[in-house]
């Protein structure tokens, strides 16, 4: 009985580290390559530098963006370790993943004659649980790590008066053209 045990040790760890990598690989190729068209949307839209967003001739790709993209992760990377990037990442997703699903009950009630492409299911209970599960997931992370924690968070509000700024000099900018 023992040997079986050392040889499903021997067999699962690496299989489980393979898992991971694969998964992680795939979040990685995710990110690589939805972060860079934000950027290119959001300039596109007047909402960053216009100069973002750049498609390359050849290969019609958000090549400004992805370079922007590429020069902030080495800035960050020489400040914090991977796993605090990491750490920090996840906690700025959950309030704007907590937001995408509160939202479909907040439209659901503002909007009800929008066509719905997608139908939730559990509705409105499952929307419910997720949002009060990833406010618990933040009230547990700001008790177990605050400084990473209060950072992250930080770090998106201080975002929200740019945000409003820069909406207010794409107004006057556009005022003044009309």
């Amino acid at each position: 009985m023992l040997g079986w045990r050392r040889h499903e040790a021997d067999t699962g760890s690496p299989l489980i580290a393979a898992l991971v990598c694969v998964s992680t690989f795939g979040a990685l190729n995710a990110v690589l390559m939805t972060i860079p068209r934000v950027f290119w949307a959001m300039s596109d839209d007047g909402r960053f530098f216009r100069a973002v967003a750049a498609v390359h001739p050849r290969y019609r790709t958000p090549h400004v963006a992805i370079s922007v993209m590429a020069g902030l992760a080495v800035v960050y990377l020489m400040f914090r370790s991977f796993e605090q990037l990491i750490e920090a990442f996840v906690l700025a997703s959950l309030p704007f993943w907590a937001l995408a699903v509160g939202s479909v009950i907040v439209l659901r009630r503002t909007r009800p004659d929008l066509p719905r492409a997608y139908r939730t299911p559990g509705y409105p209970l499952v929307p419910l649980l997720f949002v009060l599960a990833l406010c618990a997931l933040v009230a547990n992370s700001l008790r177990e790590h605050p400084e990473t924690t209060t950072t992250s968070i930080g770090a998106v509000r201080a975002g929200v008066p740019v945000y409003f700024g820069w909406r207010l000099r794409s107004r006057r900018h556009r005022a003044g053209r009309t």
